[in-house]
């Protein structure tokens, strides 16, 4: 992004990027029973992005960027600031 973004900003385009991530069939799950910031990975046959709870929302949108860096993004419609965040 951009500028600095407060928090409850940062909350609400992680919402953003959840939504994203239902388009690409990928389930958006936090827990407290990781240690590591998180991963994509597959669970029962579906792809599922388990996250840290603990960390803020800055940090769990750079892990969702990180883990989808590389997806082909040009068949959703999303929107700019969006697509700039993920790099596409």
């Amino acid at each position: 992004m951009s500028r600095r973004m407060k928090k409850e900003e940062w909350e609400s385009f992680l919402e953003e990027l959840k939504g994203v991530l239902l388009k690409m069939q990928i389930a958006y799950r936090e827990t407290s029973r990781i240690r590591s910031p998180g991963a994509l990975c597959t669970v029962r046959g579906k792809k599922v992005l388990i996250v840290n709870r603990h960390m803020g929302p800055e940090d769990k949108a750079d892990l969702v960027r990180r883990e989808v860096k590389g997806a082909d993004l040009d068949e959703l419609f999303l929107k700019p600031e969006v697509r700039e965040f993920l790099g596409g």
